[in-house]
């Protein structure tokens, strides 16, 4: 995969922090990282609350027929 160049900004605190943390040379492969481990992280995220949303669907279906069933419309003697 290609690289791509662009010019971004930062903050004089954040760019001291940075350098205490890496070196010169390594500064792209870094940012590049933590880049990475923030998207896959906002991925997680995004798809646990998706579980959660789907899971409390499936909760309710459940009460819902729980219901009928104990109706006794779905029982078989």
């Amino acid at each position: 995969m290609g690289a791509v160049r662009i010019n971004i900004s930062l903050t004089e605190e954040i760019m001291d922090e940075l350098a205490v943390e890496v070196g010169p040379r390594e500064r792209s492969r870094f940012i590049r990282e933590a880049i990475r481990n923030f998207i896959q992280t906002r991925r997680e995220q995004r798809l646990a609350a998706e579980y959660r949303e789907a899971a409390e669907e499936i909760r309710s279906m459940d009460r819902e027929l729980s219901g009928v069933l104990h109706d006794g419309l779905s029982e078989t003697r």
